[in-house]
């Protein structure tokens, strides 16, 4: 005699066997959520390296007053941030990623162009800092920071350049060596800058 077949489980059984629609959905969103955020630090390296150097989020900073030794024995002043586009480079004779750098500036420098060039020597000595400059060909002024313009404009690596619109106002930042093309394409955003808010005079 043939046994029964085995009951069928009741359907509310087989609904819990599987996860519903909406689980589905909180299990999909937590996966994806948690991959964004173990790619986060990769997909900034990325975009760091995509734009040359080592670039800090700009923030809201402008050309702050400070009163420095020139490096030929001079003085300079916030006043050199007035008029013109600016670019500051903060380096040392013994910073090896500074001397990687120098020909960059030592060819931007001597273009005809809208920007001013100056350097501030950081924790040197005058004498080295001077035989860099000549041996680079980086006739521009340098001034010696004795840490006011570091602590204004919160320098905490060599080299950090520094770029500013005519009008002072802050453009960009650049910590480590620059490239050419990086610092090319921030010097036109400080020019363009500085003709767009001359139109709306």
């Amino acid at each position: 005699m043939d046994e029964p077949a085995p009951a069928a489980p009741p359907l509310d059984e087989v609904a819990g066997a599987a996860p519903s629609s909406g689980s589905l959905r909180r299990i999909f969103a937590f996966t994806l959520g948690g991959t964004l955020l173990m790619l986060m630090p990769l997909l900034v390296v990325v975009g760091l390296v995509a734009r040359g150097g080592t670039a800090s989020p700009a923030t809201a900073e402008a050309a702050r007053p400070f009163d420095l030794p020139g490096l030929q024995g001079d003085r300079i002043t916030q006043e050199a941030f007035t008029g013109r586009v600016v670019v500051v480079n903060v380096w040392a004779s013994w910073c090896g990623p500074c001397r990687e750098e120098a020909p960059v500036f030592q060819r931007l420098a001597r273009e005809p162009s809208a920007a001013a060039f100056y350097g501030v020597v950081r924790l040197d000595q005058p004498e080295p800092a001077r035989a860099f400059a000549r041996e680079h060909g980086l006739d521009y002024p340098h001034a010696v920071d004795d840490g006011t313009f570091a602590r204004l404009h919160n320098v905490t690596v060599l080299p950090t350049t520094l770029i500013f619109a005519a009008d002072g106002s802050f453009v960009g930042r650049i910590e480590g060596p620059v490239s050419e093309a990086r610092l090319r394409m921030l010097i036109e955003d400080a020019a363009a800058m500085g003709q767009s808010q001359g139109s709306r005079r």
